[in-house]
């Protein structure tokens, strides 16, 4: 008889450590499950802040075209307004003219040698 109750017993704990196995394997799977979908929407809120950065970006380099477009459009025009008085300082002192300009394209020269 004490051994049809160790039977018993040993049958009772197999059950229970089955049925405890089944639980953690379930909640692993479960587990997973929940691993995976946040995997997901990380993966959807990057792709989401690459977009937006990308809008951002994409704006802020049109915004800079225009400045510089604009820049571009006002040094022409003074340079349009005032090419006649360097056309006389260059008729009136041509020497000098040719001095200052060799000396600004060996500053610029050296500049970009750096």
């Amino acid at each position: 008889m004490a051994t049809a109750t160790r039977r018993k017993r040993r049958t009772k704990t197999v059950r229970t450590v089955k049925a405890s196995n089944t639980t953690m394997q379930s909640r692993l799977n479960s587990l997973r499950a929940d691993f995976d979908a946040l995997q997901h929407d990380v993966r959807g809120l990057a792709t989401d802040v690459g977009g937006v950065a990308s809008s951002q970006m994409q704006g802020l380099m049109n915004d800079a075209m225009d400045t510089a477009s604009d820049a571009a459009e006002r040094v022409s025009e003074w340079g349009s307004e005032n090419l006649n008085g360097v056309r006389s300082a260059v008729k009136g002192q041509p020497l000098a003219a040719c001095m200052l300009s060799m000396g600004a394209g060996a500053l610029i020269g050296a500049l970009l040698l750096r």
